[in-house]
């Protein structure tokens, strides 16, 4: 597909739906109608709102994505339009037409007048026409085909997935097979510090765990001991990693590296380097329980953004001898490990992690901004949820409202709470009527306990101190 609008694109990808058909609209490329390249960019920003909404709207909103295809398919006659025309067409309630273009499909990739964007395209293009038709195993067939031909193209094989899968829900079939084309796990780690740097069998016991896992993304610190032998092993093995701190990295090095001997200090500075990225989940240069344990949340909600992004599954890892409270592992691994060394938690100053949620229905007034909540644990999964549940009584309450969650390891401190609300207060005041927005490290800090709330990317806030990543966050009923 040729795109002449790769920034729309590139936030359609990311997940964010909605702030990527404001930019189509903004820009009047919702009045175009002679652009194939745009009208294609069209069907693909309907598809997503009519994924998102129920009813009659999606109906309606899948026949408009539909017609965009068709059109684009019209003007330049190429399989990517044509083969989403015709899946949304079976979702618009219209599957004789369906039939017609998926069989037309076919024709075009066997006379070669339809080359998929890649030889990966190509053949799933193929699998779903096939798969409309009813043709299942030689849709998977196809599938493998383009599996081979790129075997980690990930966020493809994700809408391929994706695609295919809502197709099966829509006719009520079963799904399952699908599952043998997911991608590796999104693993979320944590584990003890009090680790010798020459325990080969904990190494060995972690390598061990992640190969298990079929971990392909690993999400956690750097900690002297079970971390590093965690992030050890997800390199060995070939997988993404990517950090999140508690506290800056040069503070982090201090306290959480250097005193357990020099020998970890290397170690940590190689995985450092070979991250794929590194977030820091709260500002600030001091280490407390509250900030290791928001950023072990953050870390999970990492790990599930990215599941759900890619069709796959998160699960967390914890190396430890004994479980963490902090830590939420439902059906996880939890893996024994002997201590060698003391614990240095209890030399550590117990944090308040706070949340705080703000909200606005008067106007733009700082005065008119009050505190709806605030007092929540993020490592309390109930305390979260109830988060969510005011987001949802904020909503019927005061539809019109602007709000902003903001959650944070901060110590018990007038000043460190003054703070916090401020952060929240300028979070909110950027907010649209109605919506509810968040930092990153704060929305997948919910999202890790409540896994059906919806987290959508909107972009970066300047600050004097650096860019502030947001998020949009709908609460699920």
């Amino acid at each position: 597909m040729n795109v002449v609008h790769p920034h729309i694109l590139a936030l359609a990808r990311s997940g964010a739906a909605s702030r990527a058909w404001a930019a189509f609209v903004a820009a009047g490329l919702d009045q175009v109608a002679g652009n194939p390249a745009t009208l294609t960019l069209k069907g693909r920003l309907l598809k997503d709102r009519a994924r998102k909404a129920t009813g009659d709207v999606s109906a309606r909103l899948y026949l408009q994505s539909a017609k965009a295809y068709a059109d684009a398919a019209a003007l330049r006659p190429d399989s990517y339009p044509l083969i989403n025309a015709a899946t949304m067409s079976l979702f618009a309630g219209q599957p004789g037409h369906m039939a017609l273009l998926a069989q037309k499909v076919l024709t075009m990739l066997d006379t070669g007048m339809g080359l998929g964007e890649t030889p990966y395209w190509h053949e799933a293009t193929r699998a779903e026409a096939l798969l409309l038709l009813d043709r299942k195993a030689d849709a998977q067939a196809a599938l493998n085909q383009a599996i081979i031909a790129a075997p980690q193209a990930w966020e493809d094989r994700a809408a391929t997935l994706r695609q295919f899968r809502q197709i099966a829900e829509f006719r009520n079939q079963d799904s399952g097979w699908l599952s043998n084309y997911a991608p590796p796990a999104s693993l979320y780690f944590k584990g003890m510090i009090g680790v010798a740097a020459d325990d080969m069998r904990g190494g060995e016991m972690a390598h061990e765990a992640v190969t298990n896992a079929n971990a392909g993304f690993g999400y956690g610190a750097l900690a002297a001991g079970a971390d590093i032998l965690i992030a050890e092993a997800l390199i060995d093995v070939g997988a993404e990693l990517h950090l999140v701190l508690p506290v800056f990295s040069s503070a982090f090095r201090a306290q959480s590296v250097a005193p357990y001997g020099k020998a970890w200090l290397p170690r940590f500075d190689r995985l450092f380097e070979q991250a794929a990225s590194v977030t820091v989940a709260a500002t600030g240069d001091r280490l407390t329980e509250a900030a290791i344990g928001f950023a072990a949340q953050v870390a999970k909600g990492a790990a599930m953004e990215n599941a759900g992004r890619l069709e796959g599954r998160a699960i967390g890892l914890e190396l430890n001898d004994q479980p963490s409270p902090v830590f939420e592992r439902a059906s996880d691994l939890f893996v024994s490990l002997a201590r060698s060394a003391p614990h240095p938690a209890a030399a550590l100053n117990k944090g308040v992690t706070l949340v705080t949620l703000v909200s606005d229905d008067v106007g733009d007034d700082r005065d008119s901004w009050m505190p709806v909540a605030d007092g929540f644990y993020a490592h309390n999964a109930k305390s979260v949820d109830a988060v969510n549940a005011l987001l949802i009584q904020l909503k019927k309450i005061a539809p019109g409202a602007r709000s902003s969650v903001s959650i944070s390891a901060v110590e018990n401190r007038a000043d460190a709470a003054d703070a916090h609300m401020a952060k929240a207060l300028r979070l909110a005041q950027c907010a649209a009527a109605g919506t509810s927005i968040a930092d990153v490290s704060s929305a997948r800090a919910i999202l890790s306990a409540c896994p059906k709330l919806r987290i959508e990317p909107l972009g970066e806030l300047p600050g004097t101190g650096g860019a502030t990543e947001i998020y949009a966050i709908e609460p699920m009923a």
